[in-house]
């Protein structure tokens, strides 16, 4: 006879899932897609931060348990916000090295990267947040 606590037993140890292995080849296609879009109408340090965006998202979202669709939205998402930021922080630059002069373009230079991994954290946090609420 099985006992009461035999059978209620629970376990509190890691999860084993597999990774979504297709999930990231179409979230792959998808970041490769939008480059192209994306290169004419960006400078290089923001196509540099939406490529690194893309490369760290797909390869750390796309594997975990989760709609593709919501995956997918996300990162399209996340590459309009990244889009958008980087137009409003280039008219920051272009307006202050014009009253600041040509010793903001070192600041800038500097502090682009620390400004750009603010949205990139977001909503890469977003992402994870989002799917975590999913139940397994």
């Amino acid at each position: 006879m099985v006992s009461l606590l035999a059978r209620n037993k629970q376990s509190f140890g890691p999860r084993r899932e597999r990774p979504q292995y297709l999930h990231v080849a179409i979230g792959t296609v998808i970041a490769l897609f939008v480059y192209p879009l994306l290169y004419g109408a960006l400078e290089d340090s923001a196509l540099i931060s939406i490529i690194l965006f893309n490369f760290l998202y797909v390869f750390t979202i796309f594997p975990l348990d989760g709609p593709l669709w919501r995956k997918v939205c996300l990162l399209l998402f996340g590459n309009m916000i990244g889009w958008a930021w980087n137009f409003i922080e280039l008219s920051f630059a272009i307006i202050a090295t014009y009253y600041f002069g040509d010793a903001f373009n070192i600041v800038h230079f500097i502090g682009g990267p620390i400004v750009n991994s603010i949205w990139i954290v977001a909503i890469w946090s977003l992402g994870l947040s989002t799917l975590s609420s999913e139940k397994p």
